[in-house]
């Protein structure tokens, strides 16, 4: 039976529901016994700390796939304050690329928050004149997000898992080294993101990185402390049945670098 998910998560996760700022959701990996994977899941303001576990009832997507392509189920475990804890039982997690897909929300963006969401989340010029735009004929921010989170083991495989947005780490293999350079390549529907501006976190006081894909939606960044990283990114704009409402779509990238 899925465990209830307690009063006070279930009240935060309304709330988030109707969020202002970029939450972003990760994994994160943890220690696991032999033959199986754990992972925690959990919503955050800022990579590393989770503020809200996600309930299994809004995935639309979620799973792992095998360095061989084959499929494994995400069981749910229990809940902490802050995470939903998840399981593989029938691989290690060195071999999978983890991954879910949550269902869509909307929102009403605050006047008072629009800068500061734009700061996190750096949207193009594009946006930025289109939203001028709407502003100036007094318009409500008013946007529909869908997030997708990913997590990679050492020996995963760089193929896409099918969410709306996905990150393919295409070097180096294995886990990197400090020191290492390593390429990302951004995909939207499958299909390359280019000229997207991602950020590259680290868990600890570095500061992070903006970084810029390429026409094949590609980015390439050296990594220079050891621990926990997330690439993170949050493609906006305009609805196409909707001129006047923005649809956005978030993504993490969680891995390790070799301490």
């Amino acid at each position: 039976m899925t465990p209830k998910l307690p009063a006070a998560i279930a009240a935060v996760l309304l709330c988030a529901a109707g969020a202002a700022d970029a939450h972003d959701t990760w994994f994160a990996p943890l220690p696991s016994p032999a033959g199986e994977a754990l992972l925690a899941l959990g919503t955050g303001n800022r990579f590393p700390a989770t503020e809200v576990a996600v309930d299994p009832k809004y995935f639309t997507r979620a799973g792992c796939r095998g360095a061989d392509g084959r499929p494994h189920g995400l069981q749910m475990l229990r809940y902490t304050d802050t995470t939903t804890l998840l399981r593989v039982p029938s691989a290690p997690r060195a071999t999978l690329a983890c991954f879910v897909q949550l269902e869509p929300f909307e929102f009403e963006l605050p006047a008072d928050r629009i800068e500061v969401y734009f700061a996190e989340i750096r949207p193009s010029a594009a946006v930025l004149t289109a939203w001028a735009g709407l502003r100036a004929r007094g318009l409500p921010f008013l946007e529909r997000y869908t997030k997708s989170a990913r997590i990679d083991g050492a020996d995963a495989a760089p193929r896409p898992v099918g969410t709306a947005m996905d990150v393919l780490r295409e070097a180096p293999a294995g886990i990197p080294a400090v020191g290492a350079d390593a390429v990302f390549q951004v995909l939207r529907e499958g299909r390359p993101l280019a000229d997207f501006n991602v950020e590259l976190v680290h868990e600890g006081s570095a500061p992070s990185q903006w970084l810029r894909t390429d026409a094949q939606g590609r980015v390439r960044a050296r990594l220079a402390q050891p621990g926990r990283w997330l690439l993170r990114g949050t493609d906006l704009r305009l609805r196409a049945d909707d001129a006047t409402r923005w649809d956005s779509q978030f993504i993490t990238y969680a891995f390790d670098v070799a301490r």
